[in-house]
């Protein structure tokens, strides 16, 4: 097993200097953490075991949560909010801080231990929506940091947290199926490292990188099918983030479609909402024209009657959250499936004739 003296006798520089490199300190140079990193990596060395430091010194008292995309887009983000407030309502972290970390969506893949989820000191972390194969979460798996993931990745070593996605999103494209409507537009969120332009036939898409929205597109594929897809257009966009500007945009193209949809499905209330503030601003009348279903069920969608796909946010939170706590106290890995449920409001309705 290569270990951080082989790193630095390799690297010709002293043990304590590779520690720096990995901390992210100023002690060591960007050009000598650069040399130090490129060993390691010709050596096979992921960085040190920080999880076996804090058996050794005790709990640190940090807990981190990694998320994909920028901060910005984190904190606007319902879900993920509802997610953070029910991790910190787990008792036993009243007194523990809880660190954000971003995750580069397309991260580096020569050299995943440079990402600030793998530099910060931490006892565990929680992993919201990242793809399998990312970088950081290989690495995570190398150090053997304690992990639990919320929706994805679905690994075999990693418990999780997630709702049936498959089962919830042909919910919600059969509610749309069920009030006439035939002509689907599906607001998506990116199905890979960077969201594709241009509307697409849902039957045509192969490649999604994330567990959460395999299954859900799954689900719809299932709707579809289950009607007998005569008759059915289901065309996609993605979002190129999960954010109001974006929907919008995203939302502006399927409008413009010559044969523009009368049912909006979304991967997230964010971006159904940003679809009734496009069809309000074209003079579009919601449901009247157009219906409008989201998934999440935050807060927003309660306040602007929006049909959505319940998910227990918080509960999903808090159910990570001590599951990690179990993992790091030694305690055998599990996982936990929440249910989902259709609430439906005043933003569907039957399609015209």
């Amino acid at each position: 097993m290569v270990t951080m003296k082989d790193v630095a006798k390799a690297a010709g520089v002293s043990q304590a200097a590779v520690s720096y490199a990995y901390s992210g300190s100023g002690r060591v140079s960007a050009r000598q953490r650069e040399q130090i990193f490129a060993v390691a990596a010709e050596l096979g060395y992921t960085g040190p075991n920080i999880a076996g430091s804090s058996l050794r010194l005790g709990r640190i008292g940090t807990v981190g949560v990694l998320v994909p995309g920028s901060l910005a887009t984190a904190v606007e983000d319902p879900s993920t909010a509802l997610l953070l407030k029910g991790i910190v309502e787990v008792g036993e972290l009243a007194d523990v801080a809880l660190t954000l970390l971003p995750v580069n969506r397309s991260a580096d893949q020569s050299n995943p231990v440079q990402s600030a989820a793998l530099r910060g000191l931490v006892d565990g972390v929680v992993m919201h929506c990242l793809p399998n194969e990312h970088p950081v979460v290989e690495a995570i798996l190398a150090r053997r940091i304690p992990a639990v993931a919320i929706d994805s990745p679905r690994l075999p070593n990693i418990p999780y947290v997630t709702v049936d996605h498959r089962q919830a999103g042909a919910d919600q494209l059969n509610h749309v199926l069920g009030l006439g409507h035939r002509r689907i537009g599906i607001v998506s969120d990116r199905l890979g490292p960077g969201a594709l332009p241009g509307l697409r036939e849902l039957s045509d898409i192969e490649d999604v990188s994330e567990t959460y929205l395999q299954q859900r597109l799954a689900g719809y594929r299932d709707a579809v099918a289950a009607a007998g897809r005569r008759g059915i257009k289901a065309t996609l966009i993605e979002a190129a983030d999960i954010d109001m500007q974006s929907g919008m945009h995203a939302v502006e193209q399927l409008t413009e479609d010559p044969e523009p949809p009368t049912a909006i499905v979304a991967t997230s209330d964010v971006h159904a909402v940003a679809a009734m503030k496009v069809l309000e601003r074209k003079q579009i009348s919601v449901p009247q024209q157009v219906s409008v279903i989201g998934f999440d069920d935050a807060p927003i969608a309660d306040l602007v009657g929006l049909t959505t796909i319940h998910q227990p946010l918080c509960e999903k939170g808090k159910t990570a959250a001590t599951i990690l706590l179990d993992l790091l106290d030694g305690r055998a890995r599990r996982r936990s499936v929440k249910p989902t449920e259709l609430v439906v409001r005043s933003s569907t309705g039957p399609a015209e004739n």
